[in-house]
């Protein structure tokens, strides 16, 4: 627009009313968040190459749906920036920053498909696709000393329907003590390092799930701290690592009060105050996703912008780096 325009535009707001000024101001942030999100979708892509074929030979090639295209010179095929991944398909775009802003306020589905002008339903699924490729941004050889212990989750079906036996939401297991129906959820921290690794663990935790879901993350010269859990056992005899355990029931190690596992155990209070309060628990199948939500908000300390958001759904790792 040029300047004598907007100016023109300007000098005409004093004689709009309320509610005029109220919709100008509305049309204006919905464009700013549009904005934001082909922004976001543009700068996430990276390196320019086919992701079809890898290959570096790519050229721009218009826009289409509001995203930047890319047409490969070898296989002749076109790529955006969403091409391959879990958010390709989805439509709405220009909402993404918007729905990317509400995930960073741990808003319900229901608060983020008001606030964001979509479906329920859409919501729920645009939360899943934009946690899907965070899951696995793992920390990989970590050094110092690791904070490791898990928690559990009661299992839980919801909302899955005909369940054969439905039980009370927020109901407690059959038996006392660890059970299949508690679904244990591996927490590792590099204590001052920032790094936090997690999984979801198969019932009934053993040596060899253990050192599958830390092969990864830890060097031979990793101190690995923990309490008296026998599984843990595997991990020096497998990994080479150093093991540090304690009675769990004193808090910490007698003998050096540094082997604690206290920064995990905080870790894990807020996980399920916020999993099972505000959200009334989650089902065990998408459980996954929401620890790796939590440790996506605790990376950027709760304050992720639309932007990083959207480029960790993209599966670009920003965290744990």
């Amino acid at each position: 627009m040029r300047t004598e325009r907007f100016q023109r535009v300007l000098q005409q707001l004093s004689s709009e009313t309320d509610a005029q000024l109220d919709e100008l101001a509305t049309t204006v942030a919905a464009q700013r968040s549009t904005r934001a999100s082909y922004r976001a979708l543009d700068v996430a892509r990276g390196s320019v190459c086919c992701h079809h074929c890898g290959s570096l030979a790519v050229v721009r090639y218009g826009r289409a749906h509001g995203l930047q295209r890319y047409r490969c010179k070898d296989c002749l095929r076109t790529s955006s920036a969403v091409t391959g991944t879990p958010l390709a398909g989805l439509r709405a775009k220009e909402k993404f920053a918007a729905n990317s802003a509400c995930m960073a306020r741990r808003l319900t589905v229901r608060e983020t498909a008001e606030e964001c002008g979509i479906a329920v339903s859409t919501a729920f699924r645009w939360r899943h696709r934009f946690l899907q490729a965070v899951v696995p941004q793992q920390p990989s050889g970590v050094e110092g000393l690791l904070e490791t212990d898990e928690t559990y989750f009661l299992y839980s079906r919801k909302g899955q329907r005909k369940l054969p036996e439905p039980r009370k939401r927020g109901g407690r297991a059959k038996k006392r003590g660890l059970s299949k129906e508690q679904v244990p959820v591996l927490v590792a921290i590099a204590r001052g390092q920032g790094f936090t690794a997690d999984r979801v663990m198969k019932p009934g935790m053993k040596g060899k799930d253990l050192v599958e879901a830390l092969r990864h993350v830890v060097k031979p010269d990793t101190v690995v701290c923990s309490d008296g859990n026998a599984a843990y056992f595997a991990l020096p005899r497998e990994l080479g690592v150093t093991l540090k355990m304690f009675s769990a029931s004193k808090h910490g190690s007698p003998i050096n009060p540094s082997f604690h596992v206290q920064t995990v155990n905080s870790y894990h209070s807020r996980m399920k105050g916020w999993l099972n309060g505000e959200f009334r628990g989650v089902s065990t199948k998408y459980l996954d996703r929401y620890v790796a939500w939590q440790r996506l908000l605790v990376w950027f300390k709760d304050r992720p912008t639309p932007e990083e958001f959207i480029t960790s759904a993209l599966g670009r790792q920003l965290i744990n780096t």
